[in-house]
């Protein structure tokens, strides 16, 4: 039986995953070993390019998911949370790319409105798409999406693609 998520526990959760999304960014700068900062890179952004940062969202809205579905006691939550947190690395790509074509490099605070704002919208659309039914019986397929998606950040922390989402402000500017 579906248990109501509060507006409390919303709140609480949306807070949560901007502060440790946001905390995150600074992980790997409390380490110095090279071979510390390979097993911390599989989570934590390791440089500043746009695409380290997008495990800055999906780990909270995977984490967020996955806790979400417990404390409801219903399996869409975290389809939703999967949905969307794909949602918002997606439309952070896409904002990123749209102004940094124009400045030429990232504008920190413009980076930290529009991580804030992509989290929050997303997040409450997880929240919205968690009382899909259909979404619940395909439980199993989001988790699949879900170690995919895991798995291609993973991957792209090691081996990263040559595109403007791999390069920092530095390469950007030498292109």
């Amino acid at each position: 039986m579906e248990k109501r998520v509060s507006t409390r526990t919303i709140i609480i959760c949306i807070a949560l995953m901007c502060i440790i999304g946001t905390c995150m960014h600074f992980v790997c700068n409390l380490v110095s070993s090279e071979a510390a900062v390979k097993v911390i890179g599989l989570v934590f952004p390791v440089n500043e390019t746009t695409w380290e940062h997008m495990k800055m969202i999906w780990y909270p809205f995977l984490v967020a998911g996955i806790i979400i579905s417990v404390i409801a006691k219903e399996k869409a939550y975290f389809g939703g949370f999967v949905m969307s947190g794909i949602a918002a690395m997606l439309i952070q790509l896409g904002v990123f790319a749209l102004y940094q074509s124009f400045t030429g490099t990232s504008i920190l605070i413009l980076d930290i409105i529009f991580y804030m704002a992509d989290m929050i919208i997303c997040a409450l659309l997880a929240l919205l798409l968690g009382k899909r039914a259909w979404i619940g019986k395909t439980f199993y397929l989001w988790v699949v999406v879900a170690i995919g998606v895991t798995a291609a950040i993973i991957y792209l922390t090691f081996y990263p693609g040559s595109g403007f989402v791999f390069m920092d402000d530095a390469m950007l500017l030498e292109n």
